[in-house]
């Protein structure tokens, strides 16, 4: 599970939802604490300790790019001034080490686009985050994993 956890967040970046993957984490670790005390009825406190701390040690590792593509995304929801994407995706990979996503710009459905990408960083990693813009604001971001 917890390997299960650490493979999500390389590809997805799912740490970044920070309030539900801490209760993914508490219920994780609770479930496989009963489990314990069911079959073993001892010592289930020590495994809910120690299953949330191997769950939870994802906050403690270094982000990987697509966390912080993540972040980016949930920092701009529908109704952010479009304008502000840039410096958003700036404020995240400032002090990463990462190289800055690439930005453009299209119209495309009816929509103009704003699309982050990973392909700046590592050849082949094609993980994105689509911005769809109405009258200048975000009406809604789509996250595409590689």
């Amino acid at each position: 599970m917890a390997y299960g956890a650490y493979v999500a967040d390389q590809w997805l970046g799912v740490v970044a939802f920070t309030y539900r993957y801490l209760l993914f984490c508490i219920i994780g670790s609770l479930a496989l604490g009963a489990v314990w005390f069911g079959i073993f009825r001892k010592r289930a406190l020590l495994v809910v300790l120690a299953v949330f701390s191997v769950l939870a040690v994802n906050y403690l590792l270094p982000p990987p790019s697509e966390r912080l593509l993540r972040s980016v995304m949930l920092k701009a929801p529908p109704g952010t001034e479009a304008t502000a994407i840039v410096d958003i995706v700036k404020r995240h990979y400032e002090d990463s080490p990462y190289a800055m996503p690439r930005i453009s710009e299209d119209r495309g459905g009816g929509f103009d686009r704003v699309h982050v990408s990973l392909l700046s960083q590592e050849a082949g990693n094609s993980t994105s985050v689509i911005f769809l813009v109405e009258n200048g604001r975000v009406a809604r971001s789509i996250f595409s994993p590689d």
